[in-house]
């Protein structure tokens, strides 16, 4: 089992670029979370949502993993926000979930970074990169909307 760097010309740049959207998505972030109002969970979910798609659309020209499953896992995380605007709009809920929402834009930067694995089942470029990709997103958003929904 082997892990190989992905040499991409413009990942180094791609890093800073993300670290500092991901900065201005958790202070965006939590000015709405310290300002909860009536619809302050449907702008939470609106900041973290468009941070997770520009997060996704930022690091997809330097990811080994495939632009379709990418996109999709984004997609899922994206949705999850959405529940639990819906479904956790109260001020206690929505600040337990906002709490930890600014992980899924997270997700994309360190994913980006880290290194591929060469070969093997989970590697970028197995048959199986793509829904396992979209899978994690979906276990891992739903860890967001479980911890929201315990402890409400």
């Amino acid at each position: 089992m082997t892990s190989e760097p992905m040499d991409r010309p413009d990942s180094r740049r791609t890093m800073w670029l993300g670290v500092g959207l991901l900065a201005l998505i958790t202070i965006a972030g939590a000015f709405v979370q310290r300002q909860a109002g009536a619809n302050a969970a449907a702008a939470a979910a609106l900041i973290y949502g468009s941070g997770v798609v520009a997060m996704a659309w930022l690091t997809s020209r330097v990811t080994p993993y495939p632009r379709w499953a990418w996109f999709a896992s984004a997609g899922v995380m994206v949705l999850a926000l959405l529940v639990a605007a819906a479904r956790l709009p109260g001020h206690a809920a929505m600040k337990e979930w906002t709490s930890v929402a600014w992980m899924l834009p997270w997700v994309y930067l360190t994913m980006m970074m880290a290194p591929a694995r060469a070969s093997g089942w989970c590697s970028p470029r197995s048959a199986w990169a793509g829904p396992l990709l979209v899978g994690m997103s979906a276990v891992y958003s739903s860890i967001l909307l479980v911890a929201a929904w315990i402890s409400r």
